[in-house]
């Protein structure tokens, strides 16, 4: 069968997995802290033509095989920040994550400080999950102060008036490549050994907590549609191709008639 039946073939599959991420892309464009993902190609195997190689120039001629996904990347830089008016919704104001854990103590992260009370008052992600730095409110908390540096402190109503309290700080992570942490979903995100093991994030280097904010996608719904078109474009011309190899066929197996 034609080599170029093939070569298309793995054109329109690449660019069908990139309308694809495309469209993942736009549909969390509202959703808190999402980070947009890109796919990265790469050329296949190249097949040397001897038979037109020249030994003059010592120039040879090669064909290549057609495309591939090497990989998927996601975009961590920054969204806009918006303000929830909640005291236990954070955001981070440059680089870094929130750590947080599951019931069985595995660590992951994050950028969604849409956080929240428990019933028992441990602050908690809005997917249940603990935030790291054990913060638990007493039950006579009456405001909630997070400073820039992720300390948290809170005021408490007792027979001798109002105390502010410290009750911990927010534990904050920054890796050496974000861009190769494993996505787990829910906004949630795993290390990996290429992105080098989570270290201790420094206010004020590496940004600063805002208070009452939340970091919203960084997902541009103008520049998606451009992609959009890209995509549709490179797939049709994908297309056409298989249309004109079998159009080259039909017209070699006519020969014969």
């Amino acid at each position: 069968m034609s080599r170029s039946l093939y070569i298309a073939a793995s054109g329109m599959a690449a660019q069908q997995l990139r309308l694809e991420n495309i469209a993942n892309n736009i549909a969390n464009v509202g959703t808190t802290a999402f980070k947009r993902s890109q796919g990265t190609f790469a050329d296949l195997l190249y097949q040397e033509l001897t038979t037109v190689s020249n030994p003059d120039t010592g120039v040879v001629a090669e064909l290549g095989g057609g495309v591939r996904v090497a990989g998927m990347q996601r975009d961590h830089q920054q969204g806009s920040l918006r303000e929830s008016g909640n005291p236990l919704h954070v955001a981070i104001e440059g680089k870094g994550f929130f750590a947080v854990e599951d019931p069985s103590g595995a660590r992951m992260y994050t950028r969604d400080g849409t956080f929240t009370r428990s019933a028992d008052g441990q602050l908690i992600t809005a997917g249940g999950l603990r935030v790291a730095g054990d913060i638990v409110f007493p039950d006579d908390t009456q405001n909630v102060r997070i400073s820039p540096d992720g300390t948290v402190s809170v005021t408490l109503a007792g027979g001798d008036g109002m105390s502010e309290v410290v009750l911990g700080e927010l534990e904050l992570v920054t890796v050496d490549n974000p861009n190769t942490l494993r996505s787990l979903g829910n906004n949630l995100y795993a290390a990996t050994a290429e992105s080098g093991e989570p270290r201790r994030w420094e206010a004020g280097i590496d940004g600063r907590v805002a208070q009452g904010m939340v970091e919203t996608s960084n997902v541009d719904v103008a520049t998606e549609l451009i992609e959009l078109i890209e995509a549709q474009r490179a797939y049709e011309l994908n297309s056409k191709v298989v249309q004109a190899t079998d159009e080259a066929l039909q017209v070699a197996s006519g020969l014969k008639r």
